[in-house]
């Protein structure tokens, strides 16, 4: 093969393979940093590097080909450069002009060798300020790192906006000039491939043109050297396509990748611009965020401000009334003790006690006549009632006549009387509340006593102006203004009760109140029977409330506080007491004394005493028992454990075991607080009780204590069964209650409910079930207080006359159901300095909880016609006595409404005094016709042998009608006589 053709196959090898070079090496760089002119040059000089390296690498290729590679190179290139140039003509004479061609190929082959360098390295030249794709696959390295830094990644209000959006310009700028020089370089690939095959055709086309008719045996050797040279011609061609091929891929996956990172571009731009609208719209919210806050930061500093104001004078307003407090219930006024007291009464069925109430006014301005007192209904004021509050009188409305829209022209001193029980006085203290401003609030006030009343207790306050006002109850309270110097408080209700305080305990003045509640024997023995968690309970000292403002002490405080003993301990000290008073009250004279029997006894002792020292030192055992399916103590055990308990605000108790309660006294105990504690108390129990459970025990006793335990009692007129009375009464009055209603004639009806629990103020609501109705068609109500009349009336009637046929009477039942108001527990969304005072008024729930039903029947006389019976005539012979005709008929006529009684004294059942009262209403008969009716009755039932006269003189002074009885026996003195004259 001729040299020139073996290197110019060389060359297209090394110019191919210096193009695939060149396109992955040189680029034209563009970056989005300010030094972009420095890393051009460093780029140029990498593109210089790029083609050395290229050609380089191609000479060792064709160093390593293998021969066949070469000779094949060397073929196509001999038949490109000689046999395209042979003629053969149809004759079979060869043009020897070729040969000469040949030779002038051979000789000039090292020239186009020369210009093909130089063109190389002119290309290489001028590549240098073509694009680089090395250059571009770096900048998109770059970019990467750039958005990987984290102050894009945070976005806060320092985000760098206009930096992200120049980023994101270089990175569009670098894509589409690579989209440009893409498309450049897939026009030319092509253009390389048409030319490519236009070479291939030709070759074809020669070579079939060309053929020359050879002698068989040299026209096969040619022939076979053609074929071989086509065929590798053709594996040329076929891996420059391949080549194309891969190029053409490369270049559609580079230019996808250019798509990609077009898109993720705009997507940077549109993330940056919305970056950036949220950005603004964040500084805006701030910004009105921050006008809000400072106006609601002024509302609150102004309404901190009013409340520190408000503070100042509650504390100035508290440190006057402590003040009166102390010096025993305010300051007494010499002026206005000195004005006349005017007396106003009142009528009312609810007012039980004769004298409205005391006023005392200025005698220059006061007139009495202008002054308006009445009486209110309590289901018409909605009063409240604190824990442990009791209402002690009615509700009066002061008004002052001339203008009731006016006040008085001085301060009047009204004195309220209120009922209250001797064993409530001495642990409870009245007051009065009047509504200011539509709120029930406490006044000052003071109990006093008049001359003309000594027997009434009244409570006297100070009125500037028209009201409603009542006396209420509740616990005695201690009131004292501390400081530095040491001080004992003692209970004004238990002198037991004592607070004693070192110097130096308080820094400033501090003002304190304690109440005692306290916990009677009853109420133990009540919650062992009642409550399970309270078995092993045995006494309980008082519950004490105090109220401190400092919520620290200096120093401890030490308590001394009652308890009642153990029952059993108690129980062997009385029977101890009993001995030596008997002992006292006979006394036993000395007896002669035996040495020696003496001396025995001692030794007897001194042995008992070791033996149970010893079983003592052995084991500390209790005696237990078995009860209900758990071990308990015997009543004998003298062992106890006293644990000290406090409540929260939250009203959850809670055991301290750190404060030690020690036994001063038998009823005495002492411990000392190291915090204050807003209600405290210490329980003595069993010692077989665990501490977690003395929590329940107390939460018990105070829940037990805030109840009131009542009875509903339905009485019906015994002359008028539709007429009825409903009476809340407290367990204690219920004998009471029916004593008084069976005097007033209300003495049928239904037994009382069984005992319910409600509370001091609640409301009871009455309603109607069965054939039974209220007549007027209206809710009853009444509201419940221990001290006061709980009693409401009402006319019944049958629902549907056609009803209860098989009955003799009309069936229903009586429900009543108890309201009362609960604040829920839900949270409130403002903060209290912000909620509206309706707001939480509004809040109130109004519950109903159901108490209890009682049957009640009503006669079905007034309904179903009744006929007029017909009585037999009686005649009434005088034998032994003189209560004949006569006497009936004039003790009917002089009795009144107590023959009633009378005949339940002379044993006539009621339900014959009934029938009596029916016979009576359907007839035109008279009372004194019932009255002579019963007697009569009585009459006929009486034994002859019976002394009538003793019986029935006895009935009516019994009934309150002595000067009848008297009569009756005068008659007896008489018939006694006239019997004797007539015996003469």
């Amino acid at each position: 093969m001729p040299v020139g053709d073996q290197r110019r196959g060389t060359h297209d090898r090394g110019r191919h393979g210096h193009d695939h070079a060149a396109a992955k090496t040189t680029s034209k760089p563009r970056r989005p940093s300010s030094s972009a002119s420095n890393r051009k040059t460093s780029v140029t000089a990498a593109q210089r590097d790029g083609v050395k390296s290229a050609k380089s690498a191609e000479q060792d290729r064709q160093v390593t080909k293998s021969p066949e590679d070469l000779e094949l190179r060397s073929l196509t290139n001999d038949s490109m450069a000689t046999k395209e140039d042979e003629l053969i003509y149809s004759n079979g004479q060869v043009d020897t002009n070729n040969d000469m061609k040949a030779n002038e190929i051979e000789q000039k082959s090292p020239e186009p060798e020369k210009e093909e360098e130089k063109l190389e390295e002119k290309w290489a030249e001028k590549a240098t300020d073509e694009y680089n794709i090395r250059s571009f696959n770096d900048n998109i390295l770059e970019f990467t790192e750039i958005f990987d830094n984290d102050k894009f990644k945070t976005v806060d209000s320092a985000y760098p906006v206009e930096d992200l959006i120049s980023v994101v310009n270089s990175v569009s700028s670098a894509i589409d000039e690579f989209k440009e020089q893409t498309l450049a370089s897939q026009v030319k690939l092509e253009g390389l491939r048409e030319k490519m095959k236009e070479v291939k055709e030709a070759i074809h086309h020669n070579i079939a043109k060309n053929a020359v008719q050879l002698p068989d045996d040299e026209v096969g050797v040619e022939e076979r050297e053609l074929t071989e040279k086509l065929t590798r011609l053709n594996a040329e061609v076929a891996k420059a396509n391949a080549d194309l091929s891969e190029a053409l891929r490369l270049s559609a996956e580079t230019e996808s990748t250019a798509v990609k990172a077009q898109l993720a571009a705009e997507r940077a731009k549109e993330e940056a611009k919305r970056i950036e609208e949220e950005l603004e719209l964040k500084s805006k919210v701030e910004a009105k965020r921050k006008i809000e806050h400072q106006k609601k930061m002024d509302i609150l500093q102004k309404q901190k401000e009013e409340e520190d104001r408000m503070e100042l004078e509650t504390r100035r307003q508290k440190e006057i009334e402590w003040k009166r407090k102390e010096l025993n219930a305010g300051e007494k006024g010499p002026v206005w003790e000195k004005w006349p007291t005017h007396e106003i009464n009142i009528v009312s069925d609810a007012h039980e006690i004769g004298v409205g109430c005391m006023v005392r006014g200025n005698p220059a301005t006061f007139d009495q006549s202008k002054l308006g007192l009445q009486v209110v209904d309590q289901m018409q004021c909605k009063m409240t009632y604190e824990t442990q509050e009791e209402l002690v009188s009615c509700v009066l409305k002061l008004t002052n006549k001339a203008n009731e829209q006016q006040n008085f022209e001085e301060p009047i001193f009204v004195a309220v009387p209120f009922q209250l029980s001797r064993s409530s006085a001495s642990s409870r203290e009245p007051f009065i509340k009047a509504e200011v401003d539509g709120e029930w609030k406490e006044i000052p006030s003071r109990e006093v006593i008049f001359e003309s009343y000594k027997d009434v207790k009244f409570a006297q306050a100070e009125i500037k102006g028209q009201t409603t006002l009542a006396v209420m109850t509740r616990y005695k309270s201690d009131y004292v203004t501390l400081s530095k110097r040491p001080t004992k408080i003692v209970s004004s209700y238990d002198h037991r009760v004592t607070l004693t305080i070192l110097k130096d305990t308080f820094n400033a003045k501090e003002l304190f109140r304690m109440q005692v509640q306290p916990v009677d024997s009853a109420t133990i023995s009540d919650m062992q029977t009642r409550r399970r968690e309270c078995k092993g309970l045995l006494t309980s000292s008082p519950i004490l409330q105090t109220d401190w403002e400092s919520t620290t002490f200096a120093k401890p405080i030490t308590v001394t506080i009652p308890c009642p003993p153990n029952p059993a301990k108690a129980r062997k000290l009385a029977q101890i007491r009993k001995m030596k008073e008997e002992k006292m009250k006979h006394p036993v004279r000395a007896p002669v004394i035996d040495f020696e029997k003496e001396a025995r006894k001692e030794e007897e002792k001194k042995k008992a005493r070791q033996q149970k020292e010893t079983q003592m030192a052995e084991v500390e055992k209790v005696t237990t028992k078995w009860y209900m399916g758990e071990y308990g103590h015997n009543d004998d055990d003298e062992n106890d454990l006293l644990h000290f308990l406090s409540m929260s605000h939250t009203g959850k108790w809670t055991y301290h075991p750190e404060i030690k309660v020690q036994q001063a006294k038998l009823d005495l105990l002492q411990f000392t607080l190291t915090q204050p504690f807003e209600r405290f108390m210490v329980l003595r129990t069993r010692t077989n009780i665990a501490e977690e459970n003395t929590p329940a025990m107390a939460s018990a006793i105070f829940t037990f204590l805030s109840k009131r335990f009542a009875q509903i009692i339905v009485k019906q007129r015994s002359d008028d069964p539709f007429d009825c009375l409903i009476n809340v009464v407290p367990v204690s009055k219920t004998q009471k209650v029916l004593k008084r209603l069976n005097d007033t004639g209300y003495d049928e009806g239904p037994e009382p409910s069984s005992i319910v629990n409600i509370n001091e103020g609640d409301v009871i609501e009455v309603s109607f079930r069965g054939n039974v109705k209220n007549s007027k068609d209206k809710t009853l109500r009444v509201r419940y207080n221990t001290n006061l009349k709980s009693e409401i009336g009402c006319y019944v009637a049958e629902v549907d006359q056609y009803l209860q046929k098989n009955f003799s009477v009309y069936r229903g039942v009586i429900q009543l159901e108890r309201c009362y108001i609960v604040k829920p527990c839900r949270k409130l969304k403002r903060s209290p300095s912000v909620v509206d005072e309706n707001a939480v008024a509004s809040a109130l729930e109004t519950k109903k909880e159901h108490l209890c039903e009682i049957s009640i029947n009503i006669p079905k006389y007034h309904i179903e016609p009744a006929y007029i019976p017909v009585t037999a005539p009686v005649t009434i012979i005088k034998t032994t006595d003189p209560v004949d005709d006569d006497l009936i008929r004039d003790l009917a006529r002089d009795m009144g409404d107590e023959w009633k009684r009378v005949a339940q004294l002379l044993n006539v059942s009621r339900a014959r005094i009934q029938a009596i009262l029916r016979n009576v209403q359907i007839s035109d008969k008279s009372e004194e016709d019932a009255r002579y009716e019963m007697l009569l009755n009585w009459l006929k039932k009486m034994p002859k042998s019976t002394d009538k006269v003793a019986v029935l003189s006895s009935a009516l002074v019994k009934g309150g009608r002595a000067d009848l009885a008297e009569d009756v026996r005068s008659k007896w003195r008489t018939f006694q006589s006239s019997q004797h004259v007539a015996a003469y």
